[in-house]
């Protein structure tokens, strides 16, 4: 094989255990009756947003603002002091557990060793049953857009994943590539999309 070839080959399979691994976000959202997002032009934040403290903008709740902030201008929304529309963010989480139960197979197919006289033992195994307990952390990010004058709620997408350690580590990355998933359910679409 050509070393041009064996790139390409290692690249793929690069991709493809990385897109193996990633956690699935499932997202689902909502719009108000008759209502035209495109018609407003500004938006701002609930201050506090659900996630941050009545005192202060945690870490967190900025990198949700910033994230959020990005996906409003990339359609076409301005932040402003006297807003038209303003986002709210809340998040949840629930420890689950998971219990799986399976058969396993019968046969296991092989022998288990070779003597001098040949190998010995039997291709046949004694199947059981096997139960599995996996604990876990499933998280919901709730993104609202409530109208400013009327507070009445337009739109509110929300992410459900399994939290990973993977994903507490790179909590920024974490905060962007879930509200950019929210987004892809958003009325207003961003150029290009």
């Amino acid at each position: 094989m050509t070393s041009t070839f064996k790139t390409v080959i290692a690249g793929i399979l690069v991709l493809f255990l990385f897109t193996a691994c990633a956690p699935s976000v499932k997202v689902r959202s909502d719009v108000a009756p008759d209502v035209d997002l495109s018609r407003y032009e500004s938006f701002s934040f609930f201050n506090p947003m659900g996630i941050e403290d009545d005192q202060y903008s945690n870490l967190l709740g900025q990198h949700f603002r910033d994230a959020v902030s990005q996906q409003m201008s990339a359609r076409g929304f301005t932040p402003a002091d006297s807003p038209q529309l303003r986002v709210n963010v809340s998040v949840g989480a629930k420890d689950k557990v998971r219990v799986n139960t399976y058969q396993e197979p019968y046969v296991y197919g092989g022998y288990y060793g070779y003597s001098g006289y040949g190998y010995y033992g039997s291709p046949w195994g004694y199947g059981g049953t096997r139960t599995t307990v996996r604990q876990y952390t499933e998280a919901n990010v709730y993104l609202d857009v409530v109208d400013a004058g009327t507070h009445k709620l337009l739109w509110q997408g929300v992410a459900t994943f399994t939290l990973t350690d993977k994903m507490q580590k790179q909590l920024r990355e974490t905060v962007f590539s879930t509200v950019e998933s929210i987004f892809g359910q958003f009325p207003v679409a961003a150029p290009g999309q």
